[in-house]
This record gives C-alpha cells, sequence and structure tokens, in this order.
C-alpha cells in the first residue's frame, strides 16, 4: 500500500459568489522514503495540496490516505495530533516557521512540549537536532540575529521535533539566495536518510526539484507529466529544432490543428479540432475593437500558420 495515497481529489472555494477550484481530481500517490518535488506556478494549485495532505484544510471531494489513515475521518484531537505528531512543515516565509520571541531552542522544544515530552527530553532531542542542522553554537540566538538560511535550518529542525514521517516543504529555498539554497537542500538530502524521512516538496524552481525522485507539473489545479522521465523535458537537437517529448507528439498529432499561445511563464501548445471555432477571441485580442476585420482573409491566414505542425515536427 502507498505511504501516500489522493484518489480523485478536489477542493473549490468560494469566494464573493463565485467558485474558484484549486484542484480538479488529482490522483496521485507516494512510497514511503520516496522525495516527490511538484513544480508550477504560483496559483497552480501546489500549497492547497499539502494543506490537505498537513490536516490543515479539507477536500471537497476525493479521498486523501496517509500511512494508511484517512484524513477525512480525523477530527478533533485525533486532527490535532496528527498535525503535531506525524507531519511536519517547512514553509517559505519564516514568520510561518519560527516565533520571533523564542530562541531557537526554544522554538524547536516548542513543538515537543505541545506533545507533552518531558522537559529534560524535549531539550536533549532539540540540541541534538539543532546539531543535526549544524547550529549548535546558534541554539541561544534568536531568528533575528540568525541569516536566512541559518533560519531555515531551524524551521527544519522545528519540522522534525516530534519525529514525524512526513515532511512537507512548500517552497523551503524561494526566498534564499542559489548558494544558501543548494545547502539547505543538501541538508534535506542528509536528513532524510538520516530520519527515514518522506518529503514532499512544492517548487518553482526546476534546479532544486531535480534533488527528488520523482517530479510532476500542477497546472490549473490538474497534475501532469513526470518531468523524471528521460523523454519528458523538451529539448533542441543539433539542427536547433525542438523535440518534443513523446506524449506530447501523440496528443498534437491526432489534431488538425495546433494553437500557439504565448503565457508569460512560457508557451502553450492546445491542440485544436475542427468544431472548435476561436475565431471571435483571436480576433478580439489581435485587433481594435472598432476595426473590420477581413475575417475570412485574416484567419485564413492564422490556420495556415498554426495548422502546419508538420512542418514543426
Amino acid at each position: 500500500m502507498p505511504f501516500i495515497s489522493c484518489k480523485q481529489v478536489v477542493r473549490a472555494y468560494k469566494v464573493d459568489n463565485h467558485e474558484i477550484v484549486a484542484l480538479r481530481g488529482i490522483d496521485f500517490t507516494m512510497e514511503k522514503g520516496e522525495m516527490v518535488a511538484i513544480i508550477g506556478p504560483s496559483g497552480a494549485g501546489k500549497s492547497s495540496l499539502l494543506n490537505l495532505l498537513g490536516g490543515l484544510d479539507k477536500p471537497t471531494a476525493g479521498q486523501l490516505i496517509v500511512d494508511g489513515q484517512s484524513l477525512l475521518e480525523l477530527k478533533g484531537r485525533a486532527l490535532a495530533h496528527y498535525r503535531l505528531e506525524r507531519v511536519g512543515f517547512v514553509w517559505q516565509e519564516v514568520e510561518k516557521n519560527l516565533l520571533f520571541h523564542r530562541s531557537a531552542l526554544g522554538n524547536v522544544t516548542l513543538p515537543m512540549m505541545l506533545a507533552g515530552v518531558s522537559p529534560f527530553t524535549r531539550r536533549k532531542q532539540a540540541r541534538e537536532l539543532l546539531d543535526a542542522v549544524d547550529l549548535l553554537e546558534h541554539i541561544n540566538k534568536k531568528p533575528s540575529q540568525l541569516s536566512g538560511g541559518q533560519q531555515q535550518r531551524v524551521a527544519i529542525a522545528v519540522a522534525l521535533a516530534n519525529k514525524p514521517q512526513l515532511l512537507l516543504a512548500d517552497e523551503p529555498t524561494g526566498a534564499l539566495d542559489g548558494k544558501t539554497a543548494v545547502a539547505v537542500m543538501d541538508l534535506l538530502m542528509d536528513l532524510r536518510e538520516r530520519y527515514g524521512l518522506t518529503i514532499l516538496m512544492v517548487t518553482h524552481d526546476m534546479k532544486m526539484a531535480q534533488y527528488a525522485d520523482r517530479v510532476l507539473t500542477l497546472r490549473d489545479g490538474a497534475l501532469g507529466q513526470n518531468m523524471s522521465d528521460e523523454d519528458a523535458s523538451p529539448h533542441l537537437d543539433e539542427d536547433g529544432r525542438l523535440q518534443l517529448p513523446q506524449n506530447v507528439r501523440t496528443t498534437l498529432k491526432e489534431a488538425p490543428y495546433i494553437a500557439v499561445e504565448i503565457r508569460p511563464e512560457g508557451v502553450l501548445l492546445r491542440p485544436e479540432h475542427e468544431d472548435e471555432d476561436h475565431t471571435d477571441a483571436l480576433l478580439s485580442d489581435m485587433l481594435p475593437q472598432d476595426a473590420a476585420p477581413d475575417r475570412r482573409g485574416l484567419f485564413g491566414r492564422m490556420r495556415r500558420l498554426l495548422g502546419r505542425k508538420d512542418r514543426a515536427s
């Protein structure tokens, strides 16, 4: 049985009488000890998925199972116990990770105190964790006295205070410079091996995502391709032509036309069929509203440009 299982998970919100769907039928599994990275632009639903798996939110529909336990059945003390002891969180924002009036040692001992661990034991375990993240000499410093990388190391120690099996990391290196980000990721890899952690990380940085065993894409609330596959990423061949993954080529080959859409985060190729007529939408984007366009001529030229996929292959 997978350590994490998400089946047809949907999360929708209502904002000012409008429904916003953050997750659309997510099917997803993870094995114990595995590390998976999910990449995608802001607003894709990455944080919503972490909130569900962390017990901070409930899905609108679907099933969520972690280590054999259905999260939908957890309530009251059982849910609080899950959040406190079975899952750890590392956020991008330091104010979500640490209390600025407490020292590094005080921050790490706090989750153990809430879990009822004795003062002697929690202090001993906190020192061991701070030693593991190479901050033993800074245990009495407050977050404001630490660098960004050191703050994130303390945050990791806090997340591991009650020995959770699952670590959820939401853009853990997003606020760090490149060198510090690599050091934090190297630390996570070491701690994963040492404590047998299962890690789910969301990020927009492909370089950081490559630390994971699997890299999945999330866009518009839906999981996409596995970027870990050898042929999963587009690349340029020796002649400078763009080579698309096999699954993308197969999808596009079945369509008579291919629409090309330029977005801030990249270029979108969308298959279109004979019964899909986007003339009005295309013209409204390209021409002034008071213009009297030659629909047949302009749209004919666009179809010739966008529909010749055989030349792009």
